[in-house]
């Protein structure tokens, strides 16, 4: 009768054996950015060879300017980054057929959402809505909404709606319009006739009225002082 200790033996010998089998790979290994851990909606490829969100390795470049290093490696690298159009494509496609899911794809999913929302509100105000155009104005000041951050393009925002005001009767529309041409604020030309026109309904019967008090005051100063120059 043969002993099953060899046996045994071997079956421990075999169980103790290095694992050749490689861990598994998922289709986001090459695709999460290493910087913000998550899918990068304006992908751009550094010269390490790897895929970051634009926003995010711009902001490592400019904080180690002179000592540039990959994020990944720590190797000395280049400054420039490549469009990744196809990479965005790529993991669109691969969350819509349900290949990416759990929190990547809800969060991406919320951007396509964004995304969608942002263009609703541009169209919105390059049609003329007076409400869309104050939101873009805003969004456009503080980097809101998923807008960037653009002082000019705020600025142009702001001033349509407010001419747009203006023109349907607010008394605080004409107002700052009024200013703005009196003393070319915000970028605005200085036009004393049109600044004239703004302030005389500022302080006029305008059908909105919500300027203060104190406000009215100064548009009449600001008009007075108008006039005088342009009678001299």
């Amino acid at each position: 009768m043969e002993s099953s200790k060899p046996k045994r033996k071997a079956s421990l010998e075999e169980d103790q054996q290095p694992s050749n089998k490689c861990p598994k790979k998922s289709p986001t290994d090459d695709l999460i950015c290493p910087i913000t851990l998550e899918l990068p909606w304006d992908p751009v490829i550094a010269e390490d060879g790897r895929v970051y969100e634009r926003e995010s390795i711009e902001e490592h470049i400019e904080n180690k300017q002179g000592d540039l290093r990959s994020p990944i490696t720590n190797g000395k690298m280049g400054s420039k980054l490549c469009p990744a159009n196809w990479v965005h494509n790529h993991i669109d496609t691969l969350v819509e057929f349900g290949v990416i899911d759990g929190d990547l794809a809800d969060k991406w999913n919320e951007k396509v959402k964004q995304k969608k929302e942002m263009e609703e509100l541009l169209k919105k105000a390059e049609g003329g809505d007076a409400r869309a155009m104050y939101d873009l104005g805003v969004n456009y000041q503080y980097g809101s909404d998923g807008f960037k951050k653009d002082p000019k393009a705020a600025f142009q925002w702001a001033m349509m709606y407010i001419s747009m005001a203006a023109g349907q009767g607010s008394d605080w529309a004409a107002y700052e319009l009024g200013m703005a041409l009196a003393d070319g604020l915000h970028g605005v030309i200085k036009d004393k006739a049109e600044a004239i026109r703004w302030l005389e309904e500022a302080v006029g019967d305008c059908r909105y009225k919500h300027l203060s008090l104190p406000a009215k005051n100064q548009a009449r100063e600001t008009l007075n002082e108008l006039k005088a120059q342009t009678s001299d």
